[in-house]
């Protein structure tokens, strides 16, 4: 007597065909996980960091006379400086979800590798490599992405503190301070991209999870 598992199997199609549609699913089910994962984080990102401008616009509104980045009100720095801070933890989820979603991918490789064997018709190639795509790709839109957020939470960053601290060094030492202040911000944002990507290029060339024989 069968069970329900092999009641439910679908009748009819070669091995290939019953494979390429559970494969056209499995595409369908990454694209929407991409786009919908992606986008919220952008989203909430765009969200965040039109916060202290809109707070800005709120306070000078309520005061008139001249206005400069370099005399903000302390709220308003206090807000930059945290909106900075929150978007950085914002920029490192949206690069933990890219990680998941590259390693569906890959599993989505293997699994095409394990089935499609030498020989097999098909009129199109399709990638069986489970060691891509790399979680680190050098002029992808990923990098580019992260990149950007990285500049708006250092700016914020910089420009809070730029006005929350007094010192008593000259105008020009103290832009020259908070300049390099964010670039550091920047450079530890990428840093942090980077190296959890080749972590986990690390892990998975290390424990060979998406490798499997017949």
């Amino acid at each position: 007597m069968s069970g329900p598992d092999e009641n439910s199997s679908p009748l009819g199609g070669t091995r290939e065909e019953k494979f390429l549609s559970a494969e056209y699913q499995a595409l369908i089910d990454l694209d929407t996980a991409r786009n919908e994962r992606l986008d919220r984080f952008l989203t909430i990102f765009m969200t965040l960091a039109a916060a202290p401008w809109a707070l800005y616009a709120l306070i000078l509104k309520d005061h008139s006379g001249a206005s400069s980045l370099s005399t903000i009100p302390p709220l308003v720095a206090v807000a930059f400086t945290l909106t900075g801070l929150l978007g950085a933890l914002v920029t490192m989820m949206y690069i933990q979800v890219w990680f998941t979603i590259v390693l569906y991918m890959r599993s989505v490789n293997a699994i095409r590798g394990y089935f499609l064997e030498a020989g097999t018709r098909l009129s199109f190639r399709l990638p069986i490599d489970p060691g891509k795509p790399p979680y680190y790709a050098k002029g992808s839109y990923i990098q580019f992405a992260v990149a950007g957020m990285a500049l708006v939470n250092s700016g914020y960053i910089g420009l809070g503190l730029f006005n929350l601290v007094n010192w008593s060094a000259c105008s020009w030492q103290r832009v020259l301070a908070f300049i390099l202040l964010s670039a550091l911000c920047w450079i530890a944002h990428m840093s942090y991209y980077s190296s959890q990507a080749r972590k986990r290029e690390s892990h998975s060339q290390g424990a060979k999870e998406l490798r499997w024989g017949k």
